[in-house]
């Protein structure tokens, strides 16, 4: 039988334990180093005994840890033929201490990172989620040979390592909150649209390494934006298109000279316009008065045979080199702008565009009562977040989206005698962790002569 668990975490006693906890974090973090001043060798061994009991096995009562306790410690060491010792580390002999319990199945699930703590590892096994050479392990003092592969069910390693899932109540709080905050910026983005885009690319640059992420996704969509409207102007862009655009340019006002169509293809174009219209104006054609679309498109498609007399079939192949030169000439120049207008791929902002303003919308509040019957019926449209706080899936135990747990990276520490794959889950136990000159696979937070003191403590004998 374990120890109860009491106060685990007292920030007061400031233990370390074998745990992913923020507060153990904390505790590590404001731990003095330890001393020797001013105490007998007994108070020594009894201090390195119960600060390093508190992280090794601390769920293991001490009787029980004098019986698994081996005073012989594993070590490898090269073979130095000149026999001097020059250049070689000493080997952290005492870190080994502790070594015998890394091979019991609770720390190994634990060093493999698919755990939370090695209480949590515990109940994985008891629960039947661990399994050792595919064969469903329920005994946490499970002793791993080399070369024994164990893994553990792949929704209970997202449970551990991820984020803990926030309650209903907590989700709907969060998300009215996040709206609020969310309606002020659009109104002040409405108001001042550009003061608020400088101050938004004014933020001083993301250490976070997704933002980075999203940054380059943001400039990959904005690029993507600009060739989907390029290629629906080029489309739009057509023979009729163009005869209709010209021809209700010259009916709003009197055509002189080219500046009436400056507007519609730029200045280089505006004489070809010009010619167009003329040609039909000058022959009084019915199309400078109808101009409507299926009358324009039924005109440039019209065939060779169609035609009453030569004369309207050579104004008609004018009009439509004329227009055909206009189509190419404008599809071309939606093409340059479209590229020139394209982000390079290292840019770390979007440029401001006007609509920046107009395009944001304001979001209503959560109903709580509503969600509280239906969770379904949230609707949640933010633009980093599609569905209430942390409930993507409310069937899943574990945060959803799935998002690492806080810290995470203060505790990531791969072990050397296991072999892990994080993707499946699986990890193979290489072999019992050993000391070698300079290093000792035993993870520890403690130095090595608090282990020194700590194995005196137990083996009596010396080492």
């Amino acid at each position: 039988m374990p120890r109860r668990t009491q106060n685990m975490n007292s920030l007061s006693r400031g233990r370390v334990r074998s745990s992913m906890n923020k507060y153990n974090l904390f505790n590590l973090y404001k731990k003095p180093a330890l001393t020797s001043r001013a105490k007998t060798l007994f108070q020594q061994k009894w201090t390195s005994k119960a600060e390093t009991r508190a992280y090794h096995g601390e769920h293991l009562t001490e009787s029980r840890w004098k019986t698994i306790f081996d005073p012989n410690l594993q070590s490898v060491a090269q073979l130095d033929a000149s026999l001097k010792g020059l250049g070689v580390k000493p080997t952290p002999m005492a870190l080994q201490t502790y070594a015998v319990l890394e091979k019991r199945l609770e720390f190994a699930v634990f060093r493999s990172m698919f755990a939370s703590s090695i209480r949590q590892a515990r109940q994985f096994i008891l629960g039947g989620h661990v399994q050792v050479n595919g064969v469903t392990i329920k005994h946490p003092s499970f002793p791993l040979q080399s070369g024994d592969v164990f893994n553990v069910k792949p929704e209970k390693v997202l449970l551990a390592m991820g984020r803990v899932k926030p309650s209903l109540d907590q989700a709907i709080k969060t998300d009215n909150k996040q709206i609020v905050v969310w309606n002020k910026y659009v109104k002040a983005a409405k108001e001042n649209p550009k003061e608020v885009w400088e101050l938004k690319v004014s933020k001083p640059e993301s250490l976070d390494p997704s933002n980075k992420i999203d940054i380059k996704a943001s400039v990959k969509a904005h690029n993507k934006k600009l060739e989907q409207q390029m290629k629906f102007k080029q489309n739009q862009t057509t023979r009729p298109f163009v005869l209709s655009q010209i021809l209700a340019k010259g009916n709003k006002q009197e055509v002189t000279d080219t500046a009436v169509f400056k507007s519609l293809y730029g200045e280089k174009n505006a004489t070809k316009c010009l010619q167009a219209y003329k040609l039909l104006f000058d022959s009084k054609h019915p199309l400078v008065e109808n101009f409507g679309a299926e009358q324009c498109e039924s005109y440039v498609n019209k065939k060779s045979n169609e035609f009453d007399d030569a004369k309207e079939f050579k104004l008609v192949s004018s009009v439509k080199q004329i227009l055909s030169e206009l189509v190419k000439t404008h599809q071309e120049f939606l093409r340059v702008e479209a590229n020139e207008n394209k982000l390079p791929e290292d840019s770390t902002h979007i440029p401001y565009s006007p609509a920046f303003g107009s395009n944001l919308k304001f979001h209503d509040k959560l109903d709580v009562e509503k969600v509280k019957e239906n969770e379904a019926s949230a609707k949640v449209s933010l633009p980093w977040q599609s569905s209430l706080f942390g409930r993507i899936d409310p069937s899943k135990p574990y945060f959803t989206p799935w998002t690492p747990r806080p810290f995470i990276g203060c505790f990531a520490i791969l072990p050397s005698h296991i072999e892990i794959s994080f993707s499946t889950c699986h990890a193979i136990y290489l072999r019992d962790p050993v000391a070698r000159p300079g290093h000792s696979e035993v993870i520890s937070p403690f130095p090595s002569d608090i282990h020194e003191r700590a194995y005196m403590f137990y083996a009596r004998k010396g080492m």
